[in-house]
């Protein structure tokens, strides 16, 4: 995990890369807590099963990790494939896409940061749920087989943006925009919504 400095010299820092010096799988995609600034993260294999990475030397988790103390502690288990996460707007809740299992948890995250209540929030079809966002209404975006699917905070399907492929992840930009990458092109989207932390960063 590095720290990317968007400033001149555009530097970078690690700033995580083990567990006690055991290296983490592929790390996939990241949320930060809105609540207390910590770092949530997933860990699956696709790199070893995509031959770039070494066997797998840990479970496929869910990690939370501490900036500001180095803490690195595993969050959440029981996971296929670990992949997209997101915070709802106030920080009450977690989601995980687990692309293996072709679902959407929700987790109700504690005041200390601690993740309970685990339930299955979406089954997504086509296959394939990866990226995730939600917006400041609490609507929960969800890159699948064939676009993005949009929730209600629910878990009731109430939209889509259709590309006919492989949605990889996407990203707001903006009030009204959104930029989606799929497996091979970019798209351009504008929609009536607008991402709920404008401010932060994601992969």
């Amino acid at each position: 995990m590095y720290l990317v400095n968007p400033e001149p010299p555009y530097n970078t820092t690690v700033i995580l890369d083990n567990f006690f010096g055991r290296q983490f799988n592929s790390l996939n995609d990241a949320s930060i807590n809105p609540r207390n600034g910590e770092i949530y993260f997933t860990d699956p294999t696709y790199g070893y099963v995509q031959d770039f990475r070494p066997p797998p030397g840990l479970p496929k988790q869910v990690w939370r990790f501490n900036d500001a103390t180095g803490a690195v502690t595993v969050a959440a288990d029981g996971f296929n494939m670990p992949n997209g996460i997101a915070f709802s707007p106030n920080g009450a809740h977690l989601y995980i896409a687990d692309t293996g299992m072709q679902q959407v948890y929700r987790y109700d995250v504690g005041e200390d940061g601690t993740l309970d209540n685990r339930k299955t929030f979406a089954f997504v079809t086509p296959e394939v749920p990866d990226g995730i966002r939600v917006d400041t209404k609490g609507n929960v975006y969800v890159g699948c087989g064939d676009g993005v699917q949009v929730y209600n905070p629910s878990g009731t399907l109430i939209g889509k943006i259709y590309l006919g492929g492989v949605s990889a992840n996407f990203q707001f930009a903006g009030k009204g925009r959104m930029v989606i990458l799929a497996e091979t092109e970019l798209y351009y989207a504008t929609l009536a919504a607008e991402g709920a932390f404008p401010g932060n960063l994601y992969k």
